[in-house]
């Protein structure tokens, strides 16, 4: 578990526990910060700005400049005013997707804080690294870690090993992606990376 990421758990007691389980409650780290997660169907640049402006996060649509009115199709989006931060998902995608992206989200949030605008708008959201910008990059490792914890990864793969007496990692990962709530592409990819299970 990165520092921030720990750091975060311990002072909310959210420490992973392997005994525990279950998803990681995503919702009690935005509280942590008094940051907020929306999900919006459709999720626009368009509509994250009527939210805004809707429920009084701006007084005035001008200053949300590009956002207000525009019609760009958005996995997640970020904005940021003061210390409060917003980020919304697109509501239309599966529970697992919007579960990593608002962790994805929430890395860029407690990450790029000092380095970013009032916005910071993802077309897409890659559940792996590949050919991507060092702030992507980091804030999917965030996700990763936040969301599917090393020491519960190795744990389940222990029990699978001690009473079958091997792990294979496609196994591991479909009973791991439902326990939870990410997809079997993302907890193959952490689990290839951590070297965690039998396979490829």
């Amino acid at each position: 578990m990165p520092p921030l990421v720990r750091e975060l758990a311990l002072s909310r007691d959210l420490a992973a526990d392997p005994r525990r389980r279950g998803p990681v409650p995503l919702g009690l780290y935005f509280d942590e910060l008094s940051y907020m997660h929306v999900a919006l169907p459709n999720l626009t640049t368009g509509s994250a700005a009527a939210y805004l402006v809707q429920f009084a996060h701006v007084t005035h649509p001008d200053a949300l400049g590009d956002l207000w009115g525009g019609n760009v199709p958005l996995a997640g989006l970020l904005f940021r005013s003061g210390e409060s931060a917003i980020a919304f998902v697109n509501g239309s995608d599966i529970l697992a997707r919007r579960r990593f992206t608002a962790a994805h989200e929430l890395g860029h949030a407690v990450l790029h804080r000092d380095s970013m605008g009032a916005t910071l708008q993802d077309a897409t959201i890659e559940e792996a690294d590949g050919v991507l910008g060092p702030m992507e990059v980091e804030a999917n490792r965030f996700a990763a870690e936040l969301l599917m914890p090393e020491v519960v990864l190795r744990a389940r793969a222990d029990e699978l090993r001690a009473a079958y007496g091997c792990c294979p990692r496609v196994v591991l990962g479909y009973r791991l992606a439902s326990e939870l709530l990410v997809s079997r592409e993302a907890i193959g990819y952490r689990l290839k990376n951590l070297g965690v299970g039998d396979g490829e």
